[in-house]
């Protein structure tokens, strides 16, 4: 068995599982769902495995941990953003 497949389908399922979040916050703009602190530790959580994937040079741990970055990164500029009265 192809382990590295196992590891691509799980990295999808936790990767992709933000875009429901992220189409909801960019058409209805409201993010105060999220606190600052979760999102921080979730962004340095992500920042450490993608680190650590580099590190390792394990391309499914780099190629998820980076996606998800993004997410977290877009989620955070949105909030700020939107979040300003």
């Amino acid at each position: 068995m192809n382990w590295q497949i196992i590891g691509y389908i799980g990295g999808l399922c936790t990767t992709f599982c933000f875009i429901p979040q992220l189409v909801k916050a960019i058409k209805t703009k409201e993010l105060d769902d999220f606190s600052w602190a979760y999102l921080f530790v979730l962004g340095f959580g992500v920042l450490m495995w993608l680190i650590y994937g580099i590190a390792i040079w394990d391309m499914v741990i780099i190629s998820a941990n980076a996606i998800t970055m993004l997410f977290v990164l877009s989620i955070l500029f949105m909030k700020w953003r939107f979040g300003r009265k």
